[in-house]
């Protein structure tokens, strides 16, 4: 508990009338100046009550005017008996990290972000969260930490939750998920749907879609209730796990309004396998419930055909949406030509996309020289590899490797062996 009753009993000889111009320090003062800066000794336990008491009394400047020669423990002594003023933490902490030979610990931080979201100052508990993370901590460390204050001071658990989001956003799975398990089995907390929706979308953007299936399993028995951006997560899990049927299955029972991403992770799904059956009843889907098709939907459908070897079908799809086309869009149809054999028709596309002003990419070079590669074609490959470098596009490890191969299909090993060469590993 914070002594406050000190500090009312000393606040009128903080603020007397210094006896001498402001400029000069009285004896008291320069004693506890004297004092602070044997930071990493043993501090008094009254130096650290009459700091404090600057502190919860807004005395700003005489604090700047100390020359304070911070510590861990002076400032985690600090933190604790301010907690309950967190613009005063705020000026301590910052003081704090603007010297030149210290800066705050964990256990520094720890009591801050909780302290700020005690406050609902969430932007700055954010802040700091980042900041902690930043620190590179193990997150054993830090969650112990987290849970000792907060079993201390006796504040809001919302630093959990956003604790959470912070390691997700950071694409730290590890760490993320000891929060989430902790959360609930350690602390008995239940995640935020918008925590849980950061954790999922994370482990899919790092293929752990197995762990995501898991993990949205749990949110559910913790009574988390799933958006249509959860859905749209899952679908995509279940598609990218190779379980296209079990995406739809799953979306079919969602009684909610699924949106347009959720449809097109469902589309690109069987497109990957090439079922074009399953694509059309997704598409009869989207219909039923008024969802209409974009430039994503599109090409999925495109990628879909090019994978049949459907090239003709692909291109009514390509020219009933030419306008909304992109970058994507023209890569995957220039690609099914290539692989389709079908050269002039993939140069025909990739000079249209050009001559619209949309930019080409290494990829579609890449799907060009390929296509040439393969159908004996060197000279012209090899004038796309020099184009690349007219369009300010950088060859990768794949565009070596098409032409070594293409050189060694040709019996030009000398080219190939002085390719390898250029490339820098």
């Amino acid at each position: 508990m914070l002594r406050r009753s000190p500090a009312r009993l000393v606040a009128s000889q903080l603020l007397l009338p210094l006896p001498h111009p402001p400029r000069g320090f009285s004896d008291a003062s320069r004693a506890l100046r004297r004092e602070l800066r044997a930071g990493h000794k043993r501090i008094p336990p009254e130096l650290i009550e009459r700091v404090s008491r600057l502190l919860i009394l807004g005395r700003y400047d005489a604090l700047h005017d100390l020359s304070l020669d911070f510590s861990d423990k002076l400032l985690n002594s600090l933190l604790r008996n301010s907690r309950l003023h967190p613009e005063a933490c705020l000026e301590v902490f910052d003081l704090a990290s603007k010297q030149q030979k210290f800066r705050p610990d964990y256990k520094s931080y720890c009591k801050m972000v909780h302290i700020l979201g005690r406050a609902r100052m969430y932007d700055r508990t954010r802040f700091y969260l980042s900041e902690l993370v930043g620190l590179n901590h193990s997150c054993f460390v830090v969650w112990d930490e987290l849970v000792r204050v907060f079993e201390s001071f006796h504040f809001s658990p919302t630093v959990f939750d956003m604790v959470l989001r912070v390691y997700a956003e950071k694409g730290l799975v590890k760490e993320a998920l000891h929060v989430f398990d902790n959360m609930g089995r350690g602390l008995g907390r239940v995640p935020s749907l918008l925590s849980c929706n950061s954790l999922l979308s994370c482990l899919v953007r790092k293929g752990e879609n197995f762990v995501a299936l898991h993990v949205y399993d749990q949110m559910v028995s913790l009574g988390v209730s799933p958006d249509v951006f959860t859905c749209s997560i899952v679908v995509n899990a279940y598609c990218r796990n190779g379980e296209v049927e079990k995406a739809m299955e799953f979306a079919e029972e969602m009684e909610m309004e699924l949106n347009v991403v959720t449809f097109n992770s469902l589309v690109n799904g069987y497109a990957m396998i090439g079922d074009l059956e399953g694509v059309t009843r997704v598409l009869g889907l989207m219909s039923e419930r008024g969802v209409s098709r974009n430039v994503v939907t599109y090409t999925s459908l495109i990628k879909c055909y090019c994978k049949k070897g459907l090239m003709e079908e692909a291109e009514l799809v390509f020219e009933s949406s030419v306008k909304e086309a992109d970058q994507r869009m023209y890569g995957v149809l220039i690609d099914g030509y290539c692989r389709s054999g079908k050269l002039r028709d993939a140069v025909r596309v990739h000079d249209g996309m050009l001559r619209k002003g949309v930019r080409t990419n290494a990829t579609i070079c890449n799907s060009l020289i390929n296509g040439y590669c393969k159908s004996g074609q060197l000279v012209e490959a090899e004038r796309m590899f020099m184009r690349m470098k007219d369009w300010s596009l950088k060859p990768d490890l794949h565009t070596y490797n098409t032409l070594v191969d293409g050189y060694c299909r040709a019996g030009r090993v000398n080219e190939a062996l002085k390719l390898c060469d250029r490339i820098r590993w």
